[in-house]
């Protein structure tokens, strides 16, 4: 009887952990089966995977970020025109405009708005400038100068900037501690579960051909991610494949696990004139075994996002 590869799951990083999931939910929607516990446990995955993808989509948050950032540039670049146009004046030559430009520039100065600051800084800094430049007397002095257009589209910009804000406040404050955590746990869970019940079916089944065909297609999308892991640990997972056994009771053969292989690296001693020997490293092949991978790494998988 052929065995699901079992991977190390929480290990995988985020994006990994997503795309394998939604492979898989692919491949078994077109395999059809029909027996009612099959059915009825890949629901329960299929719901918690809908969890997941919503505190991941949340988590990376990207199409959020990228609309306040270009409001930010906005209002950061019509910022700098105002102030620009503010300190032209003072030197003008005009008189009215010298005095418009000079009881603005002391405003300008008394907040020193850093537009490289981190953006909530920066957020109250404008708001301070823009509520000391919507007095009377200040409108009069933008409006004397000709910058009334610049100061209301550097207004619109920074109430967006600040919109927006809110808006990723709100969707920060629904991902509670741990949230994309706990629902990839319960997905690798109902995974387990499902995948267990395949193996059994292909087992008692009259014709377990179709869950056996299920297993070897869905072994071979597996073996990419086992390779993404030992990508990522630098270790070696011998053939990385399960063929079960036909053992019986509660440690049927061919569930051992496999342990990797130690790569010792040569040394390269140079002489005086003659070049020194390069002696390769011995790769000693880990004990062979299964492809059982003993899952790590406590309660944190690798690669969590933190936003």
């Amino acid at each position: 009887m052929s065995k699901f590869i079992r991977i190390n799951k929480p290990h995988l990083q985020n994006a990994q952990h997503y795309a394998m999931l939604e492979a898989f939910v692919t491949v078994f929607t077109e395999a059809g089966f029909t027996a009612q516990k099959l059915v009825t446990l890949f629901a329960t995955l299929n719901a918690n995977f809908s969890n997941e993808d919503r505190y991941y989509m949340l988590a990376r948050a990207s199409e959020v970020i990228a609309r306040r950032n270009a409001a930010d540039t906005t209002r950061d670049k019509l910022y700098t025109k105002l102030y620009a146009l503010v300190r032209l004046w003072r030197n003008s030559g005009n008189t009215a405009m010298e005095t418009a430009a000079d009881a603005l520039v002391r405003v300008f100065q008394l907040y020193a708005v850093n537009t490289s600051a981190q953006i909530d800084t920066e957020s109250g800094q404008l708001d301070n400038l823009i509520t000391d430049l919507s007095t009377d007397q200040m409108q009069a002095h933008i409006q004397t100068i000709g910058g009334k257009w610049l100061f209301d589209e550097m207004k619109a910009a920074h109430q967006e900037v600040k919109a927006i804000r809110l808006e990723q406040g709100t969707e920060e404050s629904e991902k509670v501690s741990g949230a994309l955590l706990k629902a990839r746990k319960a997905c690798d869970e109902a995974y387990d579960n499902l995948i267990t019940a395949v193996e059994a079916f292909a087992t008692i089944a009259d014709d377990p051909a179709p869950y056996e065909a299920f297993i070897k297609k869905w072994n071979g999308t597996l073996k990419i991610y086992q390779d993404m892991l030992d990508r990522k640990t630098g270790s070696s997972t011998g053939s990385g494949t399960n063929n079960g056994g036909s053992g019986s009771g509660d440690n049927p053969s061919g569930t051992g696990t496999d342990t990797p292989g130690t790569d010792t690296p040569g040394t390269d001693t140079p002489g005086t004139d003659t070049p020194g020997t390069d002696t390769p490293g011995t790769d000693t092949p880990g004990t062979g075994g299964t492809g059982t991978i003993t899952p790590g790494g406590g309660d944190n998988p690798g690669g969590m996002d933190e936003n």
